[in-house]
């Protein structure tokens, strides 16, 4: 922590700690700082007069003297996460908390990297005249391999993105800090920030280790240990559509054979429930409007056919869920997460879905690993992403930043 614009070291730390402890006293910051009673006050003034702390009140802790309590402020700055879908664009704009304030959503008119900024541009202008407070920048959550010192997608495969400078691009158009990562791990950030019942006055109760599947028109997955967002030595961490769940099985796009991708993502499943159809239906000639609505089937029409308890569907949503377990049952095994969160629309399918992951879970992983792990569908759903994004832009900002607020003013000028 350097010291800038009159903010102390002490200051940035005190700041870190109040965020984690959003209703606390003076006692309780030093002893959790470690810092002198003296420097403790003068950090906290400093606060204050920031507007990121204030007094709401007094506690009275068993026979001592009542102690004033000190509430965060998480409104006073605020900060814009994105997330980029095969259908459309989604902004939030955030706390200093990743709680969302609002949110906006534009269709994207093609899978172009222009259509994407486009969205988002205009997501933003809908969002501005809603903020109250100064925005100090945007986190952007995008498919594919990310360089994050460069901000650009190295490459994805399914949009056709290769080596694009997306963090240059929005900032050039909006004149704010960007920062960007894939967008799975970053709505991995966004379940630990948000998707866990938050506020207690002790404290924020997270998870110590949260795993992130997101099964889609591709599987990839997060990991955050103790706060901090896992990328790996090259950023490619996560990539759990291309563990090998069958040697012998299809080709995948990678070149590989039998990956989950082949058998779990959003493209295997249509294939899979069109196929089984074809084969419930071979003895009796399919009509018009079926053959129509296999050639016409996405994803929303097998969650509505699972739901209305479709046998065919509900039996490959029950095969899919077995790849998908033996997959995370290894996740499981090897590193042992307190929390493991399925996020994508096949979760919309809800407890045929995800009980059958949970028991194929139970059966792989071993006893040990297994205890204390919850496995649940997404609580956020399609807003994981884009508070995650927000969150991710919260994380590597600094904290002096993060205090002042002047950073994304300054470059908006």
């Amino acid at each position: 922590m350097s010291e800038r614009a009159g903010i102390s070291p002490s200051s940035e730390a005190l700041f870190d700690l109040v965020r984690s402890h959003p209703v606390t006293t003076r006692t309780e910051l030093v002893q959790l700082s470690g810092l002198s009673k003296a420097t403790v006050s003068e950090a906290i003034a400093s606060l204050m007069a920031l507007g990121l702390l204030k007094e709401v009140g007094k506690r009275q802790p068993g026979r001592g003297r009542s102690q004033v309590v000190l509430e965060f402020q998480p409104a006073t700055r605020l900060v814009l996460g994105a997330h980029y879908t095969e259908r459309a664009c989604r902004v939030v704009l955030a706390d200093l908390l990743a709680s969302p304030v609002a949110q906006a959503e534009r269709p994207l008119r093609s899978t172009e990297p222009e259509a994407f900024v486009e969205a988002v541009v205009a997501c933003v202008g809908d969002l501005m005249p809603r903020a109250d407070a100064p925005v100090i920048g945007l986190g952007a959550g995008t498919p594919g391999l990310i360089d994050a010192s460069r901000r650009e997608v190295v490459i994805s495969v399914p949009q056709q993105w290769f080596h694009v400078p997306i963090g240059a691009m929005l900032e050039e158009r909006l004149n704010l800090p960007v920062v960007v990562a894939n967008r799975a791990k970053a709505a991995a950030l966004g379940e630990y920030w948000q998707g866990v019942p938050a506020l207690h006055g002790e404290g924020i109760r997270r998870p110590s280790s949260l795993f992130y599947a997101y099964v889609g028109s591709g599987i990839v997955a997060g990991f955050v240990n103790d706060g901090e967002l896992f990328l790996g030595s090259g950023g490619a961490a996560g990539e759990l559509g291309h563990v090998t769940v069958q040697p012998d099985g299809s080709v995948c796009g990678c070149g590989n054979r039998g990956c989950l991708y082949t058998v779990a993502s959003e493209s295997a499943i249509i294939r899979q429930v069109k196929a089984k159809m074809r084969e419930a239906d071979a003895a009796t000639p399919i009509d018009t409007a079926q053959a129509a609505s296999l050639a016409t089937m996405d994803i929303t029409m097998v969650v509505e056919e699972a739901r209305r308890g479709n046998p065919v569907v509900l039996e490959t949503i029950r095969e899919v869920a077995s790849w998908l377990g033996i997959a995370l049952a290894g996740v499981i095994n090897l590193m042992n997460p307190s929390r493991v969160v399925i996020g994508g629309p096949v979760t919309g399918i809800g407890d045929p879905f995800i009980g059958a992951l949970r028991e194929e879970i139970r059966r792989r992983a071993l006893w040990d690993s297994l205890q204390g792990v919850s496995i649940e569908a997404s609580a956020l759903g399609d807003a994981a992403g884009p508070i995650g994004a927000a969150a991710l832009f919260l994380d590597l900002a600094s904290a002096a930043d993060l205090m002042t607020g002047v950073l994304g003013a300054r470059l908006a000028g």
